[in-house]
């Protein structure tokens, strides 16, 4: 069995308090940041629940429509960007809605708006199951992919390791069921390509690590307009970890120079990073919650 980092058996206190931080301090994310703080409180509700009186895996996408989606549906109608309210309260009159959360248990391909009402419902009570979730989801078992649940990684963190001598841990954190597991720096969690020469880093702060190419991300891929020229870095601690031979690309959070980071808050509005990588031709492995 893969070794999974320690998760903290309640994460979504840390969640708000860090979009709460990062939507003052990053006013370009306040948008995404508001819908996805609506999100968490409803999430954090259906977590709960779900960790007191653990649902039937093979039941979830009914349990998630009846018990979770009707307050997700309000949060983001209520606190999403127009665009997203619309789409979504034009989806509540005519999608099947346990048939999208269902589809999207087994990997298929949904619709942007489809793939955020299910994401966002279902991924607390995926959490809250653990190791169980297997039976819920379809997906591959392999190092590249969720041990739990078989989904793709959203990001790649890392954290100092216990001994000053010890290369520090990475880990990859599943994009459907927020499970984490140890994968090697320098091999992409796309493709599993792990000749430095064709991996690339993008940052505010210079090249690559161990022979990797790196280039620097000017201005944090984003306009510096309101920004002094002395407000240094944006994003000191997140890069774009970038293969050549896939195309695809995952934001790295390193906790070592953030430790309040939380990578799954700090990925999401780290904004910039994922326009700058997609004007370069690069496609996410996977999408966050609002599809950035």
């Amino acid at each position: 069995m893969m070794p999974r980092a320690a998760v903290a058996a309640e994460p979504w206190t840390a969640r708000r308090r860090r979009a709460d931080e990062l939507k003052q301090r990053w006013p370009f994310a306040a948008e995404v940041l508001v819908l996805y703080r609506a999100v968490l409180d409803v999430q954090t509700q259906a977590f709960q629940a779900a960790r007191a009186t653990p649902p039937d895996p093979a039941g979830v996408a009914a349990y998630v429509v009846r018990r979770v989606l009707p307050a997700v549906i309000d949060a983001s109608t209520a606190n999403g960007p127009e665009r997203l309210a619309t789409l979504v309260a034009e989806r509540f009159h005519t999608a099947n809605f346990e048939l999208m959360v269902a589809r999207w248990l087994a990997g298929d391909e949904l619709p942007a708006v489809d793939r955020y009402l299910a994401r966002a419902a279902a991924g607390p009570v995926l959490e809250a199951l653990g190791e169980a979730v297997g039976r819920a989801c379809t997906g591959p078992r392999d190092d590249r992919h969720c041990p739990n649940c078989g989904g793709a990684p959203q990001v790649s963190w890392i954290k100092a390791a216990a001994e000053d001598l010890v290369t520090p841990h990475r880990y990859l954190e599943c994009g459907r069921c927020s499970a984490s597991w140890s994968y090697p720096r320098l091999t992409c969690p796309g493709c599993g390509e792990a000749d430095a020469s064709l991996l690339t880093v993008f940052s505010e702060e210079g090249p690559g690590e161990e022979g990797t190419p790196g280039w620097v991300v000017p201005g944090g891929g984003g306009s510096r307009q309101g920004r002094s020229r002395d407000t240094g870095p944006r994003f000191p601690h997140i890069r774009i970890d970038a293969c050549t031979t896939c195309s695809r690309y995952i934001l790295n959070i390193d906790l070592r120079c953030e430790p309040r980071a939380v990578p799954v808050v700090d990925e999401m509005a780290a904004i910039p990073l994922a326009l700058y990588a997609q004007e370069r031709g690069m496609a996410k492995i996977q999408p966050n919650l609002v599809g950035c």
